[in-house]
């Protein structure tokens, strides 16, 4: 920008000389004195006038007049350029400034502000980008404190709805396992011991989340060896119809139970959104950006995720299939698989098989950090 101010600059004094000089063609048939206001003194034209002369009868020699011109305009680019370039000064330190604090705020410091100076049209800019600025951060701090009311209001309507539910699901034990219900009788026990139990994983997912919102998640990490991690996670919920293929003797410093809950998760989402089998890999991964890293891949065989459904699969709440009012599960569990895997220093890839099927690939550090 600065380049171009300088070279308009130039352009519009060079147009003015021009048209200057054709207005004094134009003016001078009419106006013959003017002659005199705009010749060279007589000493210069004499001087240039003898150095242009022939020597000796020869040819011209040096053409010093057109030296002399070119001098002249030499000089006269740089005073323009000079002339330019601090005419430019005060019209771009306020447009650098202004860029250097939209930088600032395209990083999240909303506390930036720029001191205007004078009462230009630049400085009315600068006036118009500081309030911009304090609405925009008076509004997302307004936002903030509305999300940290709602995590609140989650995680404390959780906890509060554990010991009525915690009664609720001894009594229904009592009803289900009763001889004298039969018939409707007996449905209606079961059914209500089902909405229980899913009422029960939706509060249990809705306090890990506020946990995790909240900061206060820490890893207790031990060595795992983790053909054995993923065999007692599928024994634990009688899930017998997963295949496995794990490493021998793969080890990886995890924190157990986060990690039973990551598979748990994936492999839940994939007997209940996908096709048989459902299979679980194990290995460490070599080559690329994850190399050295324990891959863990959890893939079945159905219709594969939905295109559109690949970059939001880890929202809270999400359903890949709008049709289906509500699941088996709380909607909560890949985000939380995710935000397990985001605590051990890894992450999970969605996407679909080349032979078809929805595959989950959790990349997570060998030895994970502390909490």
């Amino acid at each position: 920008m600065h380049r171009r101010l300088i070279v308009a600059f130039i352009v519009v004094a060079l147009v003015t000389a021009v048209a200057f000089q054709c207005v004094v063609n134009l003016l001078l048939p009419l106006f013959p004195r003017l002659n005199d206001l705009l010749i060279l003194p007589p000493g210069i034209l004499s001087f240039l006038y003898k150095r242009n002369l022939p020597h000796h009868g020869g040819p011209h020699a040096t053409p010093f007049l057109v030296l002399v011109l070119c001098l002249a305009v030499l000089l006269l680019l740089a005073v323009i350029t000079a002339l330019a370039f601090a005419a430019s000064r005060p019209v771009l330190q306020p447009v650098r400034r202004l860029a250097r604090a939209a930088r600032r705020m395209s990083d999240g410091d909303l506390s930036v502000r720029i001191q205007p100076r004078g009462r230009d049209e630049l400085a009315q800019l600068v006036t118009s980008f500081n309030e911009m600025a304090s609405a925009l951060e008076d509004k997302v701090s307004d936002l903030e404190q509305m999300e940290a009311r709602a995590r609140q209001f989650a995680g404390d309507v959780s906890h509060e709805l554990r010991t009525p539910l915690t009664a609720m699901t001894a009594v229904v034990g009592i009803l289900h396992e009763h001889p004298g219900l039969t018939g409707d009788a007996a449905a209606a026990a079961r059914l209500v011991g089902q909405e229980v139990k899913h009422l029960n994983r939706l509060v249990e997912d809705l306090i890990e989340i506020s946990r995790f919102d909240a900061g206060t998640v820490q890893l207790v990490t031990d060595e795992t060896d983790v053909a054995k991690a993923v065999s007692q996670c599928l024994r634990a919920r009688g899930w017998s119809s997963v295949s496995t293929d794990v490493t021998a003797g793969l080890t990886a410093r995890l924190d157990r139970r986060r990690f039973d809950v990551i598979l748990a998760n994936l492999v839940g989402n994939a007997l209940r959104h996908g096709g048989p089998p459902v299979t679980v890999k194990a290995r460490i991964q070599s080559g690329g950006q994850c190399s050295g890293q324990l891959a863990v891949e959890v893939r079945d065989h159905g219709h594969g995720l939905p295109p559109t459904a690949i970059p939001h699969i880890f929202d809270r709440f999400y359903k890949a299939d709008t049709a289906r009012a509500r699941s088996d599960g709380s909607g909560l569990g890949l985000a939380i698989a995710w935000e397990n895997a985001r605590l051990h220093g890894g992450h999970i890839h969605a996407g679909n098989h080349p032979d078809g099927g929805a595959v989950f690939l959790v990349s997570l550090p060998l030895n994970a950090p502390a909490g």
